[in-house]
């Protein structure tokens, strides 16, 4: 990884550049520990995912998030984007010291999955990038509007079980 923890204006910890980045350059490859939903779930039940934050990478399939990869925070106008499984690449130039960020809805599409009866509706959070542009609410990807959906399939800014899903 390309990058150090450290305290975000975004929230908590954030990672930022550990140096200059170039567009389109590779990031990082999160890692983590590979958990089913009924895993994740029984993690949820027991107050342990408290900290940690859960990365959809299929229909049935979470990474639950090592350090410092955990700390990568949501922005609406994110410089990093998600290809392949897990892969961050870099959207925009990234100056040394500044936060990284991808768009958490750029990598959810549960609400359709195994998540049982109580989870029928679609994900979200509150936002709190701070970004011009905010959306205000964190949700799914079918939920994006539609411009910023085309614009992460055409930047390649997409894992690839939702551009399955979206028959790309």
């Amino acid at each position: 990884m390309k990058g150090i923890v450290n305290k975000s204006k975004i929230s908590g910890k954030g990672v930022f550049a550990d140096r200059d980045l170039k567009k389109g350059e590779l990031f990082c490859e999160m890692e983590g520990k590979l958990m089913t939903i009924p895993e994740l779930l029984e993690k949820c039940d027991s107050g342990e995912e408290e900290e940690g934050y859960p990365f959809q990478i299929d229909d049935l399939n979470y990474l639950d998030l090592d350090d410092p990869y955990m700390y990568i925070n949501h922005s609406c106008n994110p410089n990093l984007g998600i290809k392949e499984e897990k892969i961050l690449f870099v959207l925009k130039d990234i100056k040394e010291g500044e936060e990284v960020t991808f768009d958490y809805s750029s990598s959810e599409w549960s609400s359709d999955t195994g998540w049982g009866e109580e989870f029928t509706e679609p994900w979200d959070m509150e936002c709190s990038c701070g970004n011009e542009n905010c959306r205000k609410i964190v949700t799914e990807f079918p939920q994006l509007p539609e411009e910023i959906k085309i614009r992460y399939e055409q930047l390649g800014a997409l894992p690839s079980f939702i551009l399955k899903k979206i028959g790309k």
